[in-house]
């Protein structure tokens, strides 16, 4: 995320809030707080907010109510609400009115920032990491590619799940930053705040995640660009965008205007004999020589799954120069095998509240296995899915890259 992006968070317990808005500074966002659903009204109605991260229990507006009111205004915000055992019902009403995520409280900094990663595309700092670092033969596949269009001016699409590198690749196919600046567009609709006719690199992060009424904006935005004078397009998006992007004419376009160059990323998963250069590429100079996996944890490293990809990599390296070799162990955030089986069991059961639980798993196991069943129940027909969760068809689409459960790609 660039530093355009303007974070409102809104909890009636000022430390909190405050503290939040510190961290979220620190990392190179532009932060507001809110104390109350009413003030926070207020700011979004002058604009320029992009994300709203929210409390659900406040007064005299509640966070139920804030996410209503936001998500009538002319150009709504992206809303991440938080929740505890007490108002599940109400994060799930939250849902329904079109929040795209949910945090259990107490809520870590961390997850915060790995959630408007997700929500906006960027990924966390992977200290100059290359995605195509490594000696499998995806990894020479990738640096082909990036050679060759490394040479062009012409638009590009990267294709990748997000963590797999997408943001750090668009940065490198524009090397000249200092002389042609790299700019970033989130949204269509914040266009007139982005200076489109200077040279350099304009990034459109995940376009698949678009409506189809805010494609036909990006379109009008792009056909507005001078394509010698002005910047060189660079977007991202999920695997199967191209072949399930919308058939109407602004989708048609959009591809057109996209996909001149497609550079596709392949996951971690697919090419796990690259986790030891990637772990010595992420600890180099950071951390004592001597500092490597034993054999056992390279082995369960490469037996991980790692649906968070070269993020989720990178975070495990950041805690191994913190923490110390202990820590090259499988992430902490990988569910336990006893909370995915509460949620997939269809029960009804209440879980085993124990040491380590954790209801951000479970709340997200089952919100997956829910969206399984809605999946089978009308043969993945988005309109039909979306009628029976009742929620909104970006929200649907947002949720299933989430759990990477997107047959269709784009959606």
């Amino acid at each position: 995320m660039n530093d355009q992006t303007t974070v409102l968070v809104v909890d009636d317990n000022r430390s909190a809030a405050d503290a939040l808005g510190i961290v979220l500074r620190r990392n190179n966002y532009v932060a507001e707080v809110a104390y109350d659903g009413v003030s926070a009204l207020g700011r979004l109605r002058a604009g320029g907010v992009d994300v709203v991260l929210t409390d659900l229990r406040m007064e005299p507006m509640d966070g139920i109510e804030l996410l209503r009111q936001a998500r009538a205004l002319p150009t709504p915000p992206e809303v991440i609400v938080f929740t505890g055992f007490g108002t599940v019902d109400a994060a799930v009403e939250a849902m329904r009115l079109g929040a795209r995520d949910f945090l259990t409280k107490p809520v870590s900094p961390s997850k915060v920032l790995e959630h408007l990663g997700r929500l906006r595309g960027d990924a966390a700092p992977t200290h100059g990491l290359r995605v195509d670092e490594g000696k499998s033969a995806k990894a020479k596949e990738v640096a082909a590619q990036v050679e060759a269009v490394r040479k062009s001016r012409a638009p590009v699409l990267i294709l990748g799940e997000p963590g797999s590198g997408r943001s750090e690749l668009a940065r490198a196919l524009h090397p000249s930053a200092a002389e042609r600046p790299v700019r970033a567009l989130n949204h269509p609709s914040r266009a007139a705040e982005v200076d489109l006719r200077a040279p350099g690199a304009l990034l459109l992060p995940n376009v698949d995640l678009l409506t189809p009424q805010d494609q036909v904006a990006l379109v009008q935005v792009l056909n507005g660009l001078d394509p010698v004078s002005g910047p060189r397009v660079i977007a991202w998006a999920q695997p199967g965008f191209i072949e399930h992007a919308p058939k109407d004419p602004a989708g048609h376009e959009l591809i057109l205007r996209l996909a001149v160059l497609v550079v596709t990323l392949p996951p971690l998963r697919e090419r796990v004999e690259d986790i030891p250069a990637l772990l010595t590429a992420l600890l180099a100079g950071r951390a004592p020589a001597e500092l490597q996996p034993t054999d056992a944890q390279l082995q369960a490293l490469m037996a991980h799954r790692w649906p968070g990809n070269l993020r989720e990599l990178a975070a495990l390296a950041e805690r191994a120069v913190v923490f110390g070799a202990s820590a090259l162990s499988l992430p902490p955030s990988a569910p336990s095998q006893a909370v995915v089986a509460s949620a997939v069991s269809g029960s009804g059961a209440s879980p085993t509240l124990e040491e380590g639980f954790s209801l951000q798993e479970h709340l997200e196991s089952v919100e997956r296995e829910i969206l399984i069943r809605a999946q089978e129940q009308t043969k993945d027909d988005r309109a039909a899915m979306s009628r029976v969760l009742g929620v909104e068809r970006n929200t649907l689409r947002y949720k299933l890259n989430k759990y990477h459960l997107n047959p269709k790609g784009g959606g």
